[in-house]
């Protein structure tokens, strides 16, 4: 599962928060909120999920952990190659013509808003096939969004580069050039070796670098423009000096600094091949396919006594195993920010769920889960998680290795009344870090060499998250049972709230989940129970 904001899925935090009902005092009830069924009954959910988010937790520059705002990877003040990281190229040619190795692009201050959501339609199907064998698969329909607000203010205070006239003035740029060639060709001839010949040659290859670019260039009348220009006049002095003229009298430079539109199109230009960065929703589609197996191993205190009741403890355990298909499509690397369907790998999670029951009012549920994520194929622009803004040339396939994760719930409750109960949850969420690995790269579109190393991407994808909530359940499963509801049905709905967390890209926002259980009975005893699915569900 390859981004926190999927493989932290809704999905499964959705299913995980459900059913927190204590049921009444009968061996059925015991395995209510167990994730297995009786021989021949059939449980459908449906349980939507809304997660939002607008910050993470992420590294402070002491290497602690703060909480920052998704909007971050788009500040710049100003704006430059710490968010563009493929300028640094475009700054290394132009600091060489004017002989200023400290040279940096400054495209103004640029402020942004970003907020994140998630809704998760899941549908589950359970099958109880013997009593301590339940079968399941669940599909998802899920719809990401995210919200951009980018502003970009660029005035000579805050910027000093614009769109380059390579961009907009072609024609002058090839003249100027050729002007300085068709000069340094003559000097050569004449005066091979003088410095003033080799620095003219330096001179003209820099500007090269810097034009073939193609993305920004000095402002006229800013200090490093100025700074070109009077590289120029001191070329031409020297090379007249040896009595070689016709060097340009003029640098094309930039007409005028950045907005808001240019900047936009700008990502849409051949260099970025990006959308522009703006509010964006992506269509209804199928999530992660989960196929399920679930055991009940231990069971205790169910058997009444000769009156009829029940033992004050009750107890069941039992034990699970989860394949999730990567049928969900993965992020658009033309899209910054966008995020997952699905992984497009396979996972495999192994787990322990556990039930105890103290009288007829107090009970507490818990589980364990364990996924080991296996390797898959994936297209991504290859960089540090700061520079959020790369080319489209560093897009590279991609071998891809998740994290395996570890899962901890526990969820004291309390029955309120026989068809509503209250309970408080812990949530525990742990990830190792990702493996990336440069894939089949085809050399007659790609130089490999020129790619930078995938194992940037394997930066802050480690993460933890704690978190804390509060649901609440309506169930007509038992008076269904006592033949007073004429249909089982299963409501509830469940907040959680993070508390801390730590890895660098790690959501923080609530999440709210409603759900609804449907139960049928197709074989075996007249009259069960029913169960609704488990909290880690």
């Amino acid at each position: 599962m390859n981004r926190f904001s999927f493989r932290f899925r809704p999905l499964v935090f959705g299913l995980a928060l459900a059913s927190l009902f204590l049921g009444p005092l009968s061996e059925e009830l015991g395995g209510q909120e167990l994730p297995w069924l009786p021989s021949g009954k059939v449980r459908l959910d449906f349980a939507p999920t809304f997660w939002t988010w607008d910050s993470r937790y992420g590294p402070a520059p002491s290497g602690s952990e703060e909480v920052e705002l998704l909007g971050l990877d788009l500040m710049g003040n100003p704006l430059g190659s710490d968010i563009l990281p493929d300028l640094v190229e475009l700054e290394n040619s132009l600091g060489q013509a004017m002989g200023d190795p400290s040279y940096r692009v400054q495209l103004g201050v640029s402020q942004a808003y970003m907020g994140k959501s998630r809704l998760v339609f899941p549908f589950r199907l359970e099958i109880g096939v013997t009593d301590w064998l339940t079968v399941g698969a669940m599909a998802p329909l899920v719809r990401p969004r995210t919200e951009i607000t980018f502003a970009l203010d660029a005035d000579s205070l805050s910027a000093t580069d614009g769109t380059s006239p390579s961009v907009f003035a072609l024609g002058s740029v090839l003249s100027f050039l050729d002007g300085i060639r068709t000069t340094l060709l003559e000097a050569e001839a004449s005066h091979p070796g003088d410095q003033a010949v080799l620095d003219t040659e330096a001179y003209l290859n820099a500007l090269t670098i810097a034009y073939s670019h193609g993305t920004f260039f000095p402002v006229l009348g800013s200090a490093p423009g100025t700074t070109l220009q009077a590289r120029l006049d001191e070329l031409r002095a020297d090379l007249l000096a040896l009595g070689v003229t016709g060097m340009p009298e003029t640098v094309p430079l930039a007409k005028g600094y950045l907005n808001e539109e240019d900047f936009q199109t700008f990502l849409g230009s051949r260099f970025m091949r990006a959308f522009p960065l703006e509010n964006f929703t992506t269509p209804w589609a199928l999530g992660d396919v989960e196929l399920t197996a679930n055991v009940r191993l231990l069971r205790g205190g169910f058997e009444p006594d000769s009156l009829g009741l029940l033992p004050g403890l009750r107890y069941q355990l039992g034990g699970g195993f989860l394949v999730r298909l990567g049928t969900g499509k993965q992020e658009d690397p033309a899209r910054f920010f966008d995020q997952d369907l699905g992984d497009g790998q396979l996972d495999l999670e192994g787990s322990v769920f556990g039930l105890v029951e103290l009288g007829s009012r107090f009970g507490a549920w818990g589980q364990a889960r364990y996924g080991v994520q296996t390797e898959g194929e994936i297209f991504r622009r290859i960089t540090a998680p700061s520079q959020t803004l790369p080319n489209f040339s560093r897009t590279a396939p991609l071998k891809w290795t998740p994290g395996n994760y570890l899962e901890l719930d526990l969820n004291p409750r309390i029955l309120l009344t026989p068809e509503i109960s209250f309970g408080v949850r812990y949530h525990f969420w742990s990830k190792g870090e990702d493996s990336y690995a440069l894939g089949a790269v085809n050399p007659e579109f790609q130089d490999a060499s020129e790619l930078p190393p995938a194992d940037l991407l394997n930066l802050e994808t480690e993460q933890i998250l704690q978190e804390i909530g509060f649901s609440a359940t309506f169930s007509t499963v038992e008076a269904h049972a006592r033949g007073e509801a004429s249909m089982p049905l299963y409501v509830r709905a469940t907040y959680l709230h993070p508390i801390s967390g730590s890895g660098g890209q790690t959501p923080k926002g609530g999440r709210f989940q409603a759900g609804l259980t449907i139960f049928k009975t197709f074989w075996g005893r007249p009259d069960p129970l029913e169960a609704p699915p488990s909290p880690g569900r």
